[in-house]
């Protein structure tokens, strides 16, 4: 059997022996009771360890693709005809190398749900995470965790949420999440039976709106204006809505919503039995001005469902956020909710609750406020020496990203495909607009959090010439 491997490629040598073999498997070249070369003979021909071929051959068991048995070797499984792969997909190793390498051609990339790994307290998240490691140890039986998520994290939460945003809760209305979209999947889940009407701003965050969506929600697009969400619109809505905001720093836009608006829309909430879902995005970056208070914070009659996560200001991989629900929906939630339990690890809940509980947590916010308005700052000075008047910048209040809007004739898809040639990665807000049509012509989001500072000129010189030079 005719195996080459690439020794000079990044892909291991393994990766490439189970890739080809899958695809010979998968095309039909090696057939249902074939026998794969003996591993000793293989690696012998190869000339690597015996150890890198039954790794790759295990892989093939562990998806199914063949079976060992004693004295008989590696067989081929019998493959349904409609997973057979097409001539036309290739899987070979030079076809990984490829994808790699295209993968890494990007130099430079303005992502904006990324963070800095640089400043990401290891040594203090280490200390609760053995912490919780021991404690976790200490118990006579490991048990599920809470439903709500762990007393502990939900109780640190509520109180670091009263002292640093004035949010009304306690830690019986804080519910954990595996992340923002689960938390809206848990809320639209919550309205099931209700009539199923959801506003949300326009622009906004898309991956909001598709939970809603597909949840089969009546969806009605908000405009935003230059002071947040537009109020007029919302003044007409039907009775029962559920209205998505982003008020201390508008996605993808960066406008603050100010009190009047907040006010009216806690009284139109009120006096049309609908609810408000506050998500608090980046209302701790802020650079100009102490954090704003938060909706929910004004709201006596209790119509707002306050959400948030950890994903920008520790990791967007941990996967923990939270729901805080008024008194009111208590009831709704654990009907639907009582038992479905947590999706969020216990020593991860058990962890952030200590992290939060030693100051830590607020240390390290302010830490991130200091780093980023930083790098905000060099990355806006840096703009205004390269493009001077010949970009209008927004959003540069709060968070990390900004929004450049450039006064020439190329389009969105122009301006990323210019850039992608030269290795720099930038981001269309199309996405983020229910019609497409309504983005604006020329506009790119720029997140500036995991490009070095000293890069941002030279970076953004080279986008400059891109953009300006046909």
């Amino acid at each position: 059997m005719l195996i080459y491997i690439d020794k000079d490629t990044k892909a291991p040598i393994y990766e490439q022996i189970y890739t080809i073999l899958r695809q010979k498997i998968l095309s039909g070249s090696l057939k249902f009771a074939d026998k794969l070369p003996a591993t000793r003979k293989l690696a012998t021909e190869l000339s690597i360890g015996r150890n890198t071929v039954d790794r790759a051959y295990q892989q093939l068991i562990a998806e199914g693709y063949v079976t060992s048995k004693v004295g008989s070797g590696f067989t081929v499984n019998k493959i349904p005809i409609e997973f057979a792969v097409s001539d036309q997909v290739d899987f070979s190793a030079h076809s990984l190398e490829k994808a790699q390498s295209q993968s890494v051609s990007i130099r430079y990339d303005f992502a904006h749900g990324a963070t800095d790994n640089s400043i990401f307290p290891y040594k203090q998240w280490r200390k609760s995470i053995n912490y919780a490691l021991n404690l976790m140890e200490s118990y006579s039986c490991i048990h599920y965790p809470s439903r709500q998520g762990e007393a502990s994290l939900r109780q640190n939460i509520s109180s670091y949420l009263q002292r640093s945003r004035g949010v009304r809760c306690n830690a019986s209305q804080v519910i954990i999440t595996c992340g923002h979209q689960h938390s809206m999947e848990v809320i639209a889940n919550m309205f099931e039976h209700s009539s199923k009407r959801f506003a949300m701003e326009d622009p906004g965050y898309d991956g909001v709106r598709i939970v809603f969506q597909n949840h089969n929600y009546q969806l009605t697009p908000i405009p935003v204006e230059k002071d947040g969400v537009s109020i007029e619109p919302i003044k007409i809505l039907n009775t029962d809505h559920l209205l998505y905001l982003t008020p201390s720093h508008q996605f993808p836009t960066g406008v603050i919503l100010p009190i009047a608006k907040r006010r009216k829309l806690i009284h139109w909430a009120f006096n049309t039995n609908s609810y408000l879902i506050e998500d608090d995005y980046d209302s701790e970056l802020r650079y100009d001005t102490n954090p704003i208070p938060s909706l929910q914070s004004l709201d006596i009659h209790g119509r707002t469902i306050y959400t948030g996560t950890f994903s920008k200001s520790l990791s967007p991989s941990m996967r923990v956020a939270y729901i805080v629900l008024p008194d009111s929906l208590m009831d709704t939630y654990r009907r639907y909710y009582h038992r479905y339990n947590s999706q969020v690890s216990a020593l991860h809940q058990i962890a952030l609750a200590d992290f939060i509980a030693s100051g830590n947590y607020e240390k390290h916010i302010n830490r991130l406020r200091i780093f980023y308005r930083k790098r905000q700052n060099a990355l806006l000075t840096a703009l205004r020496e390269v493009f001077g008047n010949t970009a209008f910048i927004s959003g540069e209040g709060a968070g990390k990203h900004i929004l450049l809007t450039l006064k020439n004739s190329l389009s969105q898809d122009d301006l990323i495909k210019r850039a992608e040639n030269i290795g720099i990665r930038v981001y269309s807000t199309k996405e983020h607009y229910m019609n497409p049509i309504d983005c604006p012509h020329s506009q790119i989001l720029l997140g500036f959090s995991i490009i070095p500072t000293h890069d941002l000129k030279l970076v953004l010189e080279e986008l400059h010439h891109a953009w300006n030079n046909d």
